[in-house]
């Protein structure tokens, strides 16, 4: 064991459970279950993480009755019939020394659309919910009798599925048990409304109910918000006392502190702009006041930081949800003193949560085998049949991954790099503040690759005759894309080029970031997709001094930014006094002045600008491709020179022809 982690692979007791180390891979929906019941795929998911060494597993998406079903995809705990899909799980699990437990949930006046429960929600008072607008029915006797059955049955299925604990959730606004202590969502005037003591009546009587059936050898524990973050919501305060409170009445074995409701989206899963650990605090409060065991969570990817958490008496456990989807093996790797392998979370939040919140399978930007465990997890790496000569072109994240898995596999590599450096587009995301924990990637990637022996050329472009003479067996492009001028939008698809596009005050943002051309004082920045890029851009020119305005044809600003990085993005616009103007379709630039109109009501509107940046779209750099094609015995392409889109796919691609090289 690296000695620097004293405390993080100290085993602790937690109620009847003794867990081997301190970390937690805590609850979290993936849309993995099939028609709510487990699945293969949840299994290997689970089951690479007890593999990577995590001591103690929580499955989340996972509710107790019909009445809060999301989709599919979230398992219904109280089915009777998930009792042998979840003891392949615990099974599979147990194999490998690592305590595993359910979460139980109900969502009550909170259930986002599109969903498969089609009836009224069911909330504490008639509360319009944050994310959909909804009005719940305000629940009756008979109501909370049926959620309280629906609880104590899924306890049943918890204990014959051999789980050896349950955890309740009283967080997020995701829960009916919240629902009733907030005072955001509770404004009943009967028993249960109004002060603490009556706000507390029904989660008091759930847990009496849940811990009577659960008897003392099930484990069992709560998932409570640490702060609403939301005008009138709890505060850290208000969570001591509850927690207080809970804790007294002896039916918990632990408390794990979470932070953020529906209302403060952005904090329930805080994206890279937040720094590490930022909400150990919470966790801190609430150790100060109970006796057993709580659990700290909130963009906690690196073990050191877990380590210092724990030292400074901050929480009992570590939960490192998104830091073990991007590296199951974190805490092996830990464990052995092995942290230039740790594959670190980008807290990016659009390939998990941002798949998951549109009804996706969850996965991850930097590693392709979430979700995909059975095929591409630990141990399914084979060394190649016949080793070959690879030769990758390119530097960015596809070529690198690819250039990793066909080392890994034992072929001779050789990666060209046209560049001075590794890195290829995220060489420019860095570069703005909020973006730079992208760099994980580049520093994960770069290691690896020179720890395999990849032989790495900088500053070489190739040609066509040049990959030929080389000999290679195989071929690896990765030489991305090239930024589009033509200014062409879908909103006037007429129109192939903009006028005055082809002007020297015109730039694509590879000019931005790249080649050191004079950007005016006053920026027009001209958004086709409402994605991060044309935000960030924005960003990075204010910090850079710049007056900027964004432009764009879509209903706002930053539409396809996942959102939970929305707000965040947003309010570093705001900051920054960028201007922002949507329904607007340019139509023209002449000299510094900037025209377009109104999407619907064609109203004209011009600005005068020193400098107007596009960000409307790329093409594939093909070129080389095009080239060898039907010269090569095996040639293959990944990312962006197939066609523009996002890391993930570069990764993704990478990883799938290394292993087929």
């Amino acid at each position: 064991m690296a000695e620097q982690f004293e405390h993080l692979f100290r085993p602790i007791q937690i109620g009847p459970v003794t867990m081997s180390n301190r970390i937690c891979f805590s609850a979290h929906a993936t849309n993995f279950a099939e028609e709510n019941l487990p699945s293969e795929r949840q299994a290997y998911y689970y089951t690479e993480r007890a593999k990577g060494g995590a001591g103690w597993i929580v499955i989340g998406g996972s509710v107790v009755h019909e009445t809060s079903n999301w989709a599919g995809g979230f398992n219904i705990v109280s089915d009777e019939r998930a009792i042998p899909g979840y003891q392949k799980i615990t099974r599979m699990v147990h194999d490998h020394g690592t305590k595993i437990f359910t979460q139980m949930d109900h969502y009550g006046g909170v259930l986002p659309h599109p969903r498969k429960y089609q009836g009224p929600l069911l909330g504490p008072s008639g509360v319009p919910d944050a994310l959909e607008g909804e009005t719940p029915k305000a629940v009756e006797e008979e109501d909370l009798e049926m959620i309280i059955d629906a609880y104590v049955r899924a306890v049943r299925v918890a204990k014959a599925s051999q789980f050896d604990g349950v955890e309740l959730i009283s967080a997020q606004a995701f829960s009916i048990i919240e629902q009733f202590l907030s005072p955001i969502f509770n404004k009943r005037t009967d028993e249960y409304g109004g002060g603490l003591e009556n706000r507390l009546r029904f989660p008091l009587r759930l847990l009496e109910r849940v811990r009577k059936e659960a008897g003392r050898d099930l484990c069992m524990g709560m998932k409570l918000v640490g702060d609403e973050f939301t005008p009138g919501g709890l505060t850290l305060e208000d969570i001591k006392e509850i927690a207080k409170r809970l804790a007294t009445t002896g039916y918990l074995d632990y408390i794990h502190v979470c932070a953020g409701i529906t209302n403060s989206m952005h904090v329930v899963v805080p994206e890279m702009s937040f720094p590490g650990g930022f909400a150990a605090y919470l966790a801190a409060g609430v150790r100060e006041v109970v006796n057993i065991p709580v659990v700290a969570i909130k963009r906690i990817n690196d073990p050191v930081l877990a380590e210092k958490i724990l030292a400074d008496g901050q929480a009992d456990i570590i939960g490192m949800t998104r830091a073990l989807i991007a590296d199951p093996e974190l805490p092996n790797k830990a464990r052995e003193g092995r942290l230039e392998s740790i594959r670190q979370c980008t807290g990016v939040n659009q390939d998990c949560v941002g798949r998951m919140m549109q009804g996706h399978l969850v996965s991850c930007i930097q590693n392709p085998a979430a979700g995909e465990e059975e095929r591409w997890g630990i141990g399914t790496l084979q060394p190649a049949v016949r080793k070959k000569k690879v030769i990758v072109v390119g530097g960015g994240p596809g070529g690198l991954k690819a250039a990793e898995i066909a080392a890994q596999r034992g072929h001779e590599v050789h990666l060209y790099e046209k560049g001075g450096e590794l890195g290829g587009q995220i060489l420019s995301i860095v570069k703005v503040a909020s973006r730079r924990e992208f760099e994980s990637i580049l520093r994960y990637l770069r290691i690896q690759v020179q720890k395999l022996g990849v032989k790495i050329r900088l500053e070489q472009e190739v040609s066509t005759e040049g990959i030929l003479g080389e000999g290679a067996d195989a071929v690896v492009l990765a030489t991305g894309a090239l930024p589009l001028k033509t200014g062409y939008s879908s909103a006037r698809p007429d129109v192939a080029k903009l006028p005055g596009a082809e002007q020297e005050n015109v730039l694509t943002v590879f000019e931005v970031y790249g080649n050191g051309k004079a950007i005016g004082q006053r920026v027009v920045v001209v958004d086709e997709f409402g994605e991060m890029e044309g935000t960030m851009t924005a960003e990075y020119l204010t910090d850079q001094g710049k007056e900027v305005e964004i432009v764009t044809r879509l209903p706002f600003v930053g539409m396809k930014i996942e959102p939970l990085s929305f707000d965040p993005q947003m309010e570093r616009l705001a900051e920054r006094k960028v201007g922002c103007t949507p329904f607007t379709v340019v139509t023209g630039i002449e000299g510094k002045r900037i025209r377009g109109e109104h999407l619907y009501t064609k109203a004209k509107w011009e600005r005068e600008v020193d400098t107007v940046v596009l960000v409307m779209g790329k093409r594939a750099n093909e070129e080389l491709y095009f080239g060898l094609k039907g010269k090569m015995a095996e040639l293959h392409r990944v990312g962006d020179c197939v066609a523009p889109r996002k890391i993930t796919e570069a990764i993704y691609e990478g990883n799938i022809v290394g292993r087929e090289l």
